[in-house]
């Protein structure tokens, strides 16, 4: 009788390598040597060419001690650091922030710590919106079938994406993909924040993505922000420094640091995950530098959210009714009209000098939360959501599944 040998071909798991280094403080000795050591620890720099642009996180004229933006002692470094074995490296630091403050570019340098940075370290500072927009479609685009992304950052002969770790109303966090929203004009930006749907945010981040995926990522988690991030939550020290080739990795792992036990809860990451653009799961990382356990923090306080623990099959239904809604602060409301301009769907109009918000036609989409310059547009959560927060499970609000939120 005839034997048949069968053979078993095993296809290797991907594996994704993170590094991350702690970083006790943004003085140059402290960031510079963490950097070493975090891109030792994630395998070492990709070749690079003789220019490289940083994509920086660059929201809105805000100083570095707000958390609201990427430390410029975190930008020093990465140029330091690729400046090394090549001194006459050309590097520009670029973003282009919320589309209100893309006029007040002395101003936004100025505040962030560019300005000094460029004098200090010869670097080049730009707004990537100078250079205009190109017409792209994101390959595999679920949201954003095509795009207009900053030229600069599409002809760029390379991008490193210099990111900040934030909590965010909308995506829970904000750290490498969300930066990469940044790339794009602000009608795209309208049109990814003008669904009422939230995964359709959710899918033209990843869209924007999928562009031009950096070369490598760099995480500024020394100072974070906690709560309703991420322009009006508070620092929050952390004291890490995370690095990796791939966005989503890095991403996972600072999900971990925020205190979410599992990734898929940050409905940004799953999205990613399910689409393919890096690891899948935990397993698929490699960490090196500190174990999972140790970068875990449960008091990070998180943006005030109550879909975590509803069932999926009415999260559909409950989300219009349960959504964070702009709500005006009088008192702090300086009257600049800034939310009704920012506004996706034309929602809010002033009267009087303070902006009416249409409910009917908002979206809770929180835009005008995020660029109100004092904060006076608040999250408020509906009568429904309340309740909801108030006797929601005590499991989650405990914190004891890593996923605990606060409406501070």
């Amino acid at each position: 009788m005839n034997t048949r040998e069968l053979h078993c071909v095993i296809t290797p798991v991907p594996t994704f390598r993170v590094g991350i280094a702690r970083c006790e403080s943004y003085r140059p000795e402290h960031t510079q040597k963490a950097l070493q050591q975090a891109v030792a620890r994630a395998g070492g720099w990709p070749t690079l060419p003789s220019s490289v642009l940083l994509k920086a996180n660059l929201l809105a004229p805000r100083a570095p001690e707000d958390a609201a933006t990427t430390h410029p002692a975190i930008l020093k470094s990465v140029i330091q650091e690729l400046r090394r074995g090549q001194p006459d490296r050309d590097i520009t630091v670029a973003d282009t922030p919320g589309f209100l403050y893309a006029h007040q570019r002395e101003e936004l340098f100025e505040r962030t710590g560019l300005r000094a940075l460029a004098e200090e370290v010869a670097c080049g500072v730009e707004i990537l919106s100078d250079s205009g927009f190109s017409l792209v479609a994101p390959p595999g685009a679920r949201a954003l079938l095509q795009a207009q992304v900053a030229t600069k950052f599409l002809t760029a002969p390379a991008v490193i994406n210099v990111a900040k770790l934030k909590t965010h109303v909308e995506t829970k966090i904000s750290a490498c993909l969300k930066n990469l929203f940044g790339i794009a004009d602000t009608p795209t930006r309208k049109r990814a924040h003008a669904a009422r749907d939230t995964r359709h945010l959710l899918h033209a981040i990843v869209d924007l993505s999928t562009v031009r995926p950096p070369v490598f990522s760099v995480l500024d988690a020394v100072e974070a922000m906690e709560g309703n991030g991420p322009s009006h939550g508070k620092p929050k020290f952390l004291g890490w420094i995370l690095v990796g080739e791939n966005a989503l990795a890095v991403d996972m792992v600072a999900a971990h640091m925020m205190g979410y036990a599992d990734p898929r809860r940050i409905p940004l990451l799953e999205v990613a995950m399910r689409r393919g653009i890096g690891p899948t799961h935990k397993d698929q990382i490699t960490l090196e530098g500190a174990t999972w356990e140790a970068i875990f923090c449960q008091d990070v306080h998180k943006p005030t959210a109550l879909m975590d623990w509803v069932p999926p099959a009415l999260k559909g239904f409950l989300y219009q009714i349960t959504a964070l809604r702009p709500d005006l602060d009088r008192e702090k409301c300086i009257s600049c009209g800034i939310c009704a301009r920012v506004c996706p769907v034309d929602a809010i109009t002033m009267i009087s000098g303070h902006p009416e918000v249409d409910r009917g036609q908002c979206v809770c989409c929180m835009c005008c939360h995020e660029m109100c310059p004092p904060g006076a547009m608040r999250c408020q959560p509906s009568f429904l959501a309340q309740l909801m927060l108030r006797w929601r499970p005590q499991t989650v609000s405990s914190g004891t599944s890593g996923d605990s939120h606060s409406t501070r």
